[in-house]
């Protein structure tokens, strides 16, 4: 059966436009914050028939051409020794941060099947309820995003410890780097395995790093994790590069089918520089978020504007630039999928 986004996202005519919506499972929905009510956010994880529930909740809401399941980009550094908690006003803490060799040596090279099953499990109980045309996403952090989560010991503004590694113990921070990718290319597969049909990478913080950074160090893993996955197995590859143009002019070579275009880039331009990179892929994205606040005109008017932005595509799977907030309004998700049903069909 064809699937419109594995269509699109390899460069092929779907008379269908892909749509599905970064974090389209959470905070927004009354539905899922039932469910939070009585679990944890790593133990909803860690439990497949619950991390398969919240995955399908947006899609009994809304017509959507895929799932993404549950999950966080964090869950391999917890198999990897990491301790992760969420706490109420602050993002992800990592325990025991890598900081030197001694850190980097606590790490272990996790058994993927054993250690992360539980992500294929909830893939498997996902799929089973998906109808044939829609899409199952697995998906993983990018080896830059989750090394800067592990180095930090969460979230930064300013990068320091992860610039200090990478500064003063390159040996160290390309360790990290290249432990993190082996064991992303053997979740991934698994993934797959377990019913993924296209796979998405997030390098959220990857804007932290120089060029010259991005392309000598983050650029070859990155391409080597994609290698190594579509040797074994065809399906589409989504890659987000984080926010700002810059890192466009470093893509070239890119052996993913997509990139996924963050809202501070104008979708035309962010093509034409793809273009100019001359790769040939499709491009996912870019409605701002914060547009599904606003009065039922304007979420239509801006939805259009990103489809026209995206005319010239090889292909356009339609979302947001990045995830979605919880304040957002449930009932503007209706109504940015009923323009682009009807963008395709004028």
């Amino acid at each position: 059966m064809v699937k419109p986004l594995v269509e699109v996202a390899k460069g092929r005519f779907s008379k269908r436009q892909p749509i599905w919506f970064l974090r389209q499972a959470g905070r927004y929905l009354p539905e899922y914050m039932k469910v939070r009510q009585n679990v944890e956010f790593t133990e909803l994880c860690k439990t497949p028939k619950l991390a398969a529930e919240v995955t399908l909740q947006p899609l009994r809401r809304y017509d959507l051409d895929a799932a993404i399941i549950f999950s966080d980009i964090l869950i391999p550094p917890m198999a990897m020794g990491q301790d992760l908690s969420f706490g109420k006003g602050h993002g992800p803490i990592l325990k025991e941060p890598i900081r030197d060799s001694a850190g980097l040596k606590r790490l272990r090279h996790p058994n993927v099947v054993n250690d992360l099953g539980f992500v294929g499990e909830a893939i498997e109980l996902t799929k089973q309820s998906l109808n044939p045309e829609q899409t199952m996403i697995g998906f993983a952090g990018a080896p830059f995003t989750v090394a800067s989560y592990m180095i930090e010991g969460g979230g930064s503004k300013t990068y320091t410890e992860v610039k200090k590694l990478l500064f003063q113990q390159p040996d160290v921070f390309n360790g990290l780097i290249e432990l993190i990718s082996n064991v992303t290319i053997e979740y991934l597969l698994m993934q797959v395995k377990a019913g993924a049909d296209c796979l998405m990478l997030f390098d959220t913080w990857a804007n932290q790093l120089s060029a010259q950074d991005y392309r000598q160090l983050i650029f070859p893993e990155l391409n080597r994790i994609i290698d190594s996955v579509k040797q074994q197995c065809d399906v589409p590859i989504i890659y987000y590069p984080g926010q700002g143009l810059d890192l466009y002019f470093e893509l070239s070579g890119y052996k993913g089918d997509v990139v996924a275009v963050d809202w501070r880039i104008p979708m035309d331009r962010a093509i034409g520089l793809l273009n100019q990179m001359n790769l040939n892929v499709s491009v996912q994205g870019n409605l701002d978020p914060q547009v599904l606040i606003a009065e039922e005109a304007v979420v239509r008017q801006r939805t259009r504007q990103v489809l026209e932005a995206a005319e010239n595509a090889r292909g356009h799977i339609f979302n947001v630039g990045h995830g979605l907030q919880p304040h957002i309004n449930p009932e503007a998700i209706h109504w940015v999928i009923d323009e682009v049903r009807s963008f395709q069909k004028a």
